[in-house]
């Protein structure tokens, strides 16, 4: 039987503890019980049916509904079906999860994230060299995932990992969620890349979150990375993109003269899940290793040279 433990998570209350979390590689993840009381999402929507109210003014028709409890039961629902399913009492409706809603009302990234969010810096470098070149909008559309989650009651997500290597951060608006750690839903949470983790829905709920990098956890992003690509739907409920492969090869050429030994360290220790061997001892070596996984085989082989790279960057400098 599932039990509540102290000892899978990390607590936190103050700021300090947080920015000093976030700037290291920790294992586990991170709870802040207060977090939306001391920083309220102000412009977002606090409940469900104002929720559904502000994106039916956004022109949003449709969302995506899962039922993890049958097989084959994702449809699109319609604003005004969706408004019913969660009047209606919970006996009589099914237990459906709409995910990755993407946010289109306001910005709310946690201040700690922005100050940390690996690939959001490294455009943000991008567009200061690009000029006018790239607009801005389409910059931010690469770093920024923000999101909600609606779930109506014992609605389920079974277990996962999150995609691309990403850390995942969530803020409870309303409504009450079980995170399977376990680990029951409290206010804020942040679980470090390749957690994984199965969400069981007691009560209709409403949260706020998104994803980003860390430089610190730029290796364990890559091992995981590097799994799904195997793995695929095996590992993780979502596929990788051609943006996901994009967004780390931005963040490694913009990161790579400026990582300490420790982080090269870590990247380099990644290269194995990408089939980096010490047999790899040229970039021609390197530019051979097979693909892994189905597709992007060519961004495969740039990100396995830039893996390769920072390895003899960190050899050099020990050296």
């Amino acid at each position: 039987m599932c039990q509540a433990d102290e000892a899978s998570i990390t607590r936190v209350m103050s700021d300090e503890q947080l920015n000093s979390l976030l700037l290291r590689d920790f294992e586990k993840p991170i709870v802040w019980r207060n977090f939306a009381e001391r920083y309220p999402l102000h412009g977002i929507p606090s409940s469900i049916s104002d929720f559904l109210r502000e994106l039916g003014q956004l022109g949003i028709e449709k969302l995506e509904a899962h039922n993890y409890a049958e097989e084959d039961t994702n449809d699109e629902l319609y604003l005004d079906e969706i408004v019913r399913h969660f009047a209606a009492p919970p006996e009589t409706r099914p237990p459906l999860n709409f995910l990755d809603i993407r946010n289109l009302i306001l910005s709310r990234v946690p201040v700690h994230v922005n100050q940390v969010d690996l690939l959001r810096l490294a455009q943000r470098r991008k567009a200061g060299s690009a000029g006018k070149s790239r607009p801005l909008k389409v910059l931010r559309d690469y770093a920024d995932h923000e999101f909600f989650l609606l779930s109506s009651r014992h609605s389920i997500s079974p277990l996962h990992v999150d995609t691309a290597g990403q850390l995942t951060y969530i803020v409870g608006i309303s409504g009450c969620k079980t995170w399977y750690l376990p680990r029951r839903f409290t206010a804020a949470k942040i679980m470090p890349p390749g957690c994984p983790h199965a969400v069981f829905t007691p009560e209709n709920a409403l949260t706020f979150g998104g994803n980003f990098y860390t430089l610190p956890h730029l290796g364990s992003s890559l091992r995981v990375l590097g799994l799904q690509a195997q793995f695929n739907f095996v590992f993780s409920n979502e596929s990788i993109t051609e943006q996901d492969y994009e967004n780390f090869l931005v963040m490694l050429e913009v990161y790579k003269d400026e990582m300490d030994l420790q982080q090269m360290g870590s990247v380099a220790s990644s290269g194995i899940t990408w089939g980096i061997t010490n047999q790899h001892k040229n970039r021609k070596d390197v530019s051979k290793i097979c693909a892994r996984g189905q597709g992007f085989g060519k961004l495969q082989a740039k990100l396995r040279l830039l893996i390769w790279e920072i390895h003899m960057k960190g050899e050099a400098k020990l050296s």
